[in-house]
């Protein structure tokens, strides 16, 4: 009797433990990244890199002394919303680029990024999935 309660426990976890993928490929996955340019002469550009994981997005700006953290979300259209730092963020991401904008009190911030190319073995690895 113990026996086959042990192989019927066994026999759940290995059920319950089936390789997949926890969140759905989304079609904007992968890194992206760029730069947010100001229109203000005090305001200096910020490398940007996002990461985009279904809906997911997270990443950070880097200016010249902050590098606040972007949390937010992508939409099936690809519009953009988020946070940077305590900012509003917009955009919309198309193909294998991204334009957004976000603003304080002195400095409009525009951002152009794109999407990194896999290398062709990733690729490949991904068309068997």
């Amino acid at each position: 009797m113990k026996r086959l309660l042990y192989v019927a426990s066994i026999a759940s976890l290995l059920l319950l433990s089936q390789p997949g993928d926890v969140y759905a490929d989304g079609p904007y996955d992968g890194e992206w990244t760029g730069f947010a340019i100001s229109t203000g002469k005090r305001c200096k550009q910020a490398a940007v890199t996002l990461n985009v994981a279904g809906n997911v997005v997270v990443g950070q700006a880097k200016f010249e002394a902050d590098a606040p953290n972007i949390h937010g979300t992508v939409w099936a259209d690809g519009t953009f919303g988020a946070t940077i730092g305590f900012q509003h963020l917009t955009g919309k991401f198309i193909d294998d680029k991204f334009s957004g904008t976000f603003k304080n009190a002195e400095c409009i911030w525009k951002l152009f990024l794109t999407r990194m190319k896999l290398p062709p073995e990733t690729n490949a690895v991904m068309a068997r999935r």
